[in-house]
C-alpha cells in the first residue's frame, strides 16, 4: 500500500516511508497590459465606445471614455500552461464577432456579446502575421510566418483552401469583392461569390488570387522593396500598397480606380441578362456532361483572365516619413486613409472625390494648352496625345497629406473609429485610436480648419492640427515590471518601472493609483504597510505614501553613488539595509521628520499661517564597505546575520550586529544575482546568472545541493514562509516552484512571455505575484487541489509530446540529460570543497 499525506509546511517525511503531496499553484489573473505591440487594435461596435486590444495571451475590451476595461476574454487553459500570444485581431463588419490570431499559427473567434469563444482553427505551422475578414463576415483569410495564406469558411467552420506563392512572411491580405459588372459565372454554391484576393509579403511582392480556382492569376514585383501592408476602399475602386521604402504605391482595380463617381460605369440590364443567359445554357446541359465539363473550364479560364488584370498602377506618392510603413487602412467612407510607420508618425492621407480631380484634370489641361500656346515649337506635335496624357489620373491626383498625428512613444497600429462617432462632435473629421509601443492607447481627433473649401491642390489646409482627446494608460506601465512588494496584510502591492510606482489591489487588479518617481530597482514596505521606500537606478532612495499617493520629503536622493540593486528589512522593524553597485552595504533607521505647510490662502483663519507637522523619514546609521558590486542583501529572520552577494560569483555572510566575517559561499560560475533566506534562518537559496539555484545551510556554509533551474538567468527568488519551498523566475520568462529540502523542481508555472524580473510572496504563503519584461503582473494563488511530483513529471512529459514536435522533444531531452550532468559534476565539485 502507499500512502499520502498532505503535509504542513515544513514537514519533511522519512524517505520511502510516504509518497509526500504538495499543493497546486495557479494562475489566477493577469493584469498590467493595456495593449500588446504585435497586434493592431479594433472598434468593438459600430457606436465607437468600445476598443479591442491585444494583452498578451488574451483580448481586452476597453471602454475608451470612461478609460476602463469592460470584459476580458481569456482563452482556456491548455496542459503545458503556456498559452500563445495574440498577434493579429480582426473584426467582422457589422458584427460582434472578432478574430484572434495567435504566434502558435492557431485562431481563435470570440462572440463579444457574451464572450465566448467555440471555434479554434489551426491551418499555421507558425505565428499569424495576417487577418482580414470580407465585407459580408462570411470569408476570412489568415497569412503567417510559414509564407502559406489560409482561406477559411467562418460559417462552415473549415478551411476553403491553402494557398502557396509567396517566398517570405505574408504581411497583409485583403477581399477585393466582385464588381456588379462582372462577366464571371459562379454557381450559388461557391463561398468566394467571385471576389479576389490580393496578399502582399516579404519577398516585395503582391499577388492576386482567384479563389474560384485558386490560382495566383497576377504578380507584382516592382516594388524593389519589402511589402508590409495594403487595403482596398470601401468601392473597391483602388487599392493602396505601403513598402520599406518612402513610396506610397496606387493601384486601380479592374479599372474603376479613374472614375469619378459610384461603383463605375455598367449596366445592370446587361450584367443580368448574362446571368440568367448563362444560367439558362448551363441548365439545359446533362450533369457531367462533356459540355458542362467544357463550359467549367471556358469559365474557369475567364476568371483567371479578368483576375490577371485587376490591378493597374497609376503611380506612386512620397511620403512625408522615411521609415517603414506597418499598416496602411482607410476608414469606414474611404474619405481619409491611415498610414502607420514604425516611427512615432500616422499620416493621414485625403481621398479626393470626384469634383476635386475634375478640376486637377482641367486645370492640368489648361496648363499644357497654355504651355503649346507659348512654345513656338509645339506646332508640330501631336496634340491628341498630349489631351490624352492630361485626361489621366496618377496617385497624386488620388490621395494628398493632410495632416500627421505625432505620439511621443513609437506608434504599433491604429484603427479609424465609426463614423457615428463624429455625429456628436460637429467639426471633427477624423477620429482614430493609435497603439504605442509603451503599453498605451491613445484616442486622436482631427477637426476641420475652416469652412472653406481650402485650396484644392493643397488638401493638408482642410484639416487642423490633431489633438490627443484622450488615452488608455493609467492600467499599466510604460516599460519592465522590475520590482513588486506586498503589505504586510496582503491588501496593497506595489509595483515599480522607469516613471515611478503604481498601486494595485492584488484581489481585483484594478489601480488604485499612480506615483511619478525614478526608475525602481527594489521596493519594501515599511512597518504599518503605509508607506514604501525604492531604491533607484540613479541611487536615491524614494519614499512614498501609498495610501495618499503622495511623494514624500524624507527620501535620500544621494544614498548611493550607483544603483540599488537589493533592499531588506530588519527583523525588528527598526530600518533595513541596502546593496549598492557603489561597493557599499548601508543601513537606514526610520525617523520622523518635521516639515512646514502653508496655510490655506482661501480661509481666512489659516491665511497666512505656518503648520508643521510629521511625516516618516529615513537617515543613514553605518556603511559596510566591500569590495566588489553589491547585486543582493537578506537578513536573516532572527536577526543575527546578514548576508550580501557580489560580483566575483560569491556571497558574504556577516554577524549583523558587528558586521564581522562569516561565512564565504562559493560554487556560481557567474554572479549570483539574488538571494532569500528561509524562515528558519536554516537556509539560504541563492540564484546566479549561471542558470542555476544553490542550497546553502547556514550553520557551516556548505552547500547543499546545486540546481540547473532555468534556460537563462535566475532573476528572483523568495522563499514560501515558514516553509522549505521555494519560487524561482529567470530571463526565460518561466516561474518554478521548488522543495529545498528534497532539491526537487515541484512545478513549472508558464505564463510570462518574457523575462520575470520580480517574485513578490504572501504573508501566508496562500499566493505570490510576478512581474517581468512583458508588463504583465500576474497572481498565482494556492488551490486545494494535490498532486504529486512523479505523476506532474509525467504530465509536463505528456503534454510535450502532444503539442510539440519531435525536434523540441529532443531538444528537452538534451536539456534535461545536460541538466543532469551539471547536478553531477556539481556534486562531485561540492564534495571535494569540503574534504
Amino acid at each position: 500500500l502507499v500512502f499520502t499525506r498532505l503535509e504542513a509546511p515544513g514537514w519533511s517525511s522519512p524517505r520511502g516511508a510516504m509518497v509526500k503531496a504538495y499543493l497546486r499553484y495557479e494562475q489566477a489573473r493577469a493584469f498590467g497590459v493595456i495593449a500588446s505591440p504585435e497586434a493592431c487594435p479594433v472598434y468593438a461596435d459600430e457606436k465607437g465606445k468600445l476598443v479591442v486590444t491585444a494583452a498578451l495571451e488574451r483580448l481586452a475590451v476597453w471602454d475608451v471614455r470612461r478609460g476602463v476595461e469592460h470584459q476580458s476574454l481569456i482563452p482556456p487553459a491548455r496542459e503545458s500552461g503556456l498559452v500563445p500570444a495574440v498577434t493579429k485581431i480582426a473584426r467582422a463588419p457589422g458584427s460582434s464577432l472578432v478574430a484572434a490570431g495567435a504566434a502558435d499559427g492557431s485562431i481563435r473567434l470570440w462572440n463579444l456579446e457574451d464572450g465566448t469563444s467555440d471555434v479554434l482553427l489551426k491551418g499555421h505551422k507558425s505565428e499569424v502575421t495576417a487577418l482580414r475578414f470580407n465585407a459580408s463576415g462570411s470569408l476570412l483569410v489568415s497569412g503567417g510566418k510559414d509564407t502559406n495564406v489560409v482561406v477559411w469558411d467562418v460559417v462552415a467552420e473549415m478551411g476553403l483552401c491553402r494557398l502557396r506563392g509567396h517566398k517570405d512572411q505574408v504581411t497583409d491580405a485583403v477581399f477585393v469583392e466582385a464588381a456588379p459588372n462582372t462577366s464571371i459565372s459562379t454557381t450559388k454554391t461557391s463561398a468566394s461569390n467571385g471576389a479576389r484576393l490580393v496578399t502582399c509579403g516579404k519577398d516585395a511582392a503582391v499577388r492576386v488570387w482567384d479563389l474560384d480556382t485558386q490560382h495566383c492569376a497576377q504578380t507584382l514585383a516592382h516594388f524593389g522593396a519589402e511589402c508590409w501592408s495594403l487595403d482596398v476602399d470601401p468601392r473597391n475602386a483602388r487599392l493602396v500598397v505601403g513598402t520599406a521604402d518612402e513610396r506610397l504605391h496606387v493601384f486601380s482595380v479592374a479599372g474603376r480606380g479613374g472614375d469619378f463617381g459610384g461603383d463605375g460605369d455598367f449596366n445592370d440590364d446587361d450584367a443580368a441578362d448574362g446571368e440568367t443567359n448563362d444560367e439558362t445554357a448551363v441548365g439545359k446541359r446533362r450533369p457531367g456532361s462533356e459540355d458542362e465539363t467544357k463550359a467549367r473550364r471556358e469559365r474557369d479560364a475567364v476568371s483567371i483572365a479578368e483576375a490577371s488584370a485587376l490591378l493597374t498602377p497609376m503611380g506612386f506618392v512620397r511620403r512625408a516619413d522615411r521609415s517603414r510603413v506597418s499598416t496602411v487602412r482607410f476608414d469606414e467612407k474611404g474619405t481619409f486613409l491611415g498610414v502607420q510607420t514604425v516611427g512615432r508618425a500616422v499620416e493621414v492621407y485625403r481621398c479626393r472625390d470626384a469634383r476635386e480631380m475634375s478640376k486637377r484634370l482641367k486645370r492640368r489641361a489648361k496648363r499644357r494648352r497654355e504651355k503649346r500656346k507659348a512654345d513656338k515649337k509645339a506646332e508640330h506635335s501631336d496634340e491628341s496625345e498630349e489631351e490624352e496624357g492630361a485626361n489621366v489620373l496618377d496617385a497624386s491626383d488620388v490621395v494628398d497629406l493632410a495632416a500627421v498625428v505625432r505620439t511621443k512613444s513609437k506608434t504599433r497600429g491604429f484603427a479609424f473609429a465609426p463614423r457615428s462617432r463624429l455625429k456628436k462632435r460637429p467639426g471633427v473629421k477624423v477620429v482614430m485610436a493609435v497603439l504605442t509601443d509603451a503599453n498605451a492607447v491613445e484616442e486622436w481627433e482631427i477637426a476641420g480648419a475652416g469652412d472653406g473649401d481650402g485650396d484644392d491642390d493643397g488638401g493638408s489646409k482642410e484639416l487642423a492640427e490633431p489633438t490627443r482627446a484622450r488615452a488608455l494608460e493609467a492600467a499599466g506601465h510604460r516599460a519592465d515590471v522590475r520590482a513588486a512588494a506586498l503589505s504586510p496584510n496582503d491588501a496593497t502591492l506595489v509595483t515599480c518601472s522607469h516613471k515611478g510606482v503604481k498601486v494595485w489591489d492584488p484581489l481585483s487588479g484594478s489601480c488604485a493609483r499612480t506615483i511619478e518617481g525614478g526608475y525602481g530597482l527594489c521596493v519594501v514596505f515599511a512597518p504599518g504597510g503605509r508607506h514604501v521606500v525604492v531604491g533607484t537606478k540613479g541611487g536615491a532612495l524614494e519614499l512614498f505614501d501609498v495610501d495618499a499617493g503622495a511623494f514624500l520629503s524624507g527620501g535620500v536622493p544621494d544614498a548611493h553613488e550607483g544603483a540599488v540593486w537589493g533592499m531588506a528589512l530588519l527583523p525588528d522593524g527598526s530600518g533595513f539595509v541596502t546593496a549598492s553597485a557603489d561597493k557599499t552595504v548601508k543601513f537606514f533607521e526610520w525617523t520622523l521628520a518635521e516639515v512646514e505647510e502653508d496655510g490655506d490662502e482661501t480661509n481666512e483663519t489659516t491665511k497666512g499661517a505656518t503648520f508643521t507637522r510629521r511625516e516618516l523619514g529615513v537617515s543613514h546609521v553605518k556603511t559596510l564597505q566591500m569590495a566588489e558590486d553589491v547585486l543582493s542583501v537578506s537578513v536573516t529572520p532572527d536577526g543575527k546575520l546578514l548576508s550580501v552577494s557580489l560580483l566575483d560569483n560569491t556571497l558574504k555572510v556577516f554577524f549583523a550586529d558587528s558586521l564581522k566575517f562569516f561565512l564565504s559561499l562559493y560554487g556560481h560560475r557567474l554572479p549570483a544575482l539574488c538571494h532569500d533566506v528561509s524562515s528558519d534562518s536554516r537556509l539560504l537559496a541563492s540564484g546566479g546568472a549561471d542558470k542555476n539555484i544553490r542550497v546553502w545551510g547556514l550553520d557551516f556554509g556548505d552547500c547543499h545541493k546545486s540546481l540547473f533551474a532555468h534556460d537563462d538567468s535566475v532573476t528572483c527568488l523568495k522563499f514560501v514562509p515558514k516553509t522549505h519551498y521555494l519560487f524561482s523566475c529567470g530571463k526565460d520568462a518561466s516561474v518554478k516552484y521548488w522543495d529545498a529540502d528534497k532539491f526537487e523542481p515541484l512545478l513549472t508555472l508558464n505564463g510570462h512571455h518574457a523575462a520575470a524580473w520580480c517574485v513578490a510572496m504572501s504573508a501566508r504563503g496562500d499566493f505570490l505575484v510576478t512581474g517581468g519584461h512583458d508588463r504583465a503582473i500576474r497572481v498565482w494563488e494556492r488551490t486545494d487541489e494535490p498532486f504529486f511530483v512523479d505523476e506532474e513529471k509525467e504530465r509536463r512529459l505528456e503534454s510535450l509530446l502532444e503539442e510539440g514536435d519531435g525536434g523540441d522533444d529532443d531538444d528537452d531531452d538534451r536539456v534535461a540529460a545536460a541538466a543532469r550532468v551539471s547536478d553531477a559534476d556539481d556534486d562531485a565539485d561540492d564534495d571535494d570543497n569540503r574534504r
